[in-house]
């Protein structure tokens, strides 16, 4: 009876142990979260630039740069002087609030997509496996809503001095964007390689904060996608 006892409470431990690794390496708390909420409270900012976006008139072959805060924050349309260029960038989003909101983006369809997307949720701690599962579900779904969409994958640029985000997780998944790309006939946009220093940090001279590019950052962007935007 003892013997059965013990070894009933070893395999309970056992099994205790193992999930919590197996949640661990999808994510922790947040697949957890995910798991129990499909639909996350993503914030004020995010429901405001969602709501305004689909308030906004479609446009003819419309050029988008759809991402987080690093899309966000440049005025796109002003830098390569096209009115047809839109943002779509929301500060803080993440894959899934992407594909929450890819109706809207695809609404009008775009002539161009030009995508930029994962960091958030590397800080956050995602798993890379999850994270690149709803990134290829994005793909798929623009595909789908709009296959006329040219799709550029642009790679998640690297940080400085973030303790939270590890930029061999950075190579890592922009290593099977490229994958991705390949797979689905897309054009990757390597950006990661033109901003990083020899540590494969973000370069000091294209960030004020270690992960948001200043002036000179979007200045090497602009001129590695022109080609691409102009033509």
């Amino acid at each position: 009876m003892r013997k059965t006892l013990a070894i009933s409470v070893i395999i309970n431990i056992l099994f205790i142990f193992f999930g919590g690794y197996v949640i661990h390496k999808k994510g922790g708390i947040d697949y957890i979260k995910r798991k129990l909420s499909p639909t996350l409270d993503r914030g004020a900012y995010y429901y405001s630039k969602k709501g305004l976006f689909e308030i906004m008139p479609n446009d003819t072959n419309e050029i988008i740069f759809l991402g987080n805060s690093i899309t966000d924050w440049c005025d796109w349309y002003e830098l390569f002087g096209k009115a047809n260029i839109k943002n779509r960038g929301i500060g803080g989003d993440v894959v899934t609030g992407v594909i929450e909101r890819i109706d809207e983006v695809v609404s009008s369809k775009p002539k161009k997509i030009f995508l930029m997307i994962g960091i958030n949720d590397l800080g956050r701690k995602d798993a890379i496996s999850q994270i690149l599962t709803d990134y290829e579900k994005l793909i798929n779904l623009i595909k789908e809503k709009s296959p006329a969409t040219q799709l550029y994958i642009q790679s998640i640029l690297p940080t400085y001095n973030l303790p939270n985000i590890n930029n061999n997780d950075i190579v890592t998944i922009n290593t099977e964007l490229q994958r991705l790309t390949m797979k689905y006939n897309l054009i990757y946009v390597n950006l990661f390689d033109l901003v990083k220093n020899k540590n494969n940090e973000l370069d000091t001279v294209y960030t004020h904060d270690g992960i948001h590019v200043n002036e000179k950052g979007y200045l090497i962007w602009k001129k590695a996608i022109e080609n691409y935007v102009n033509n």
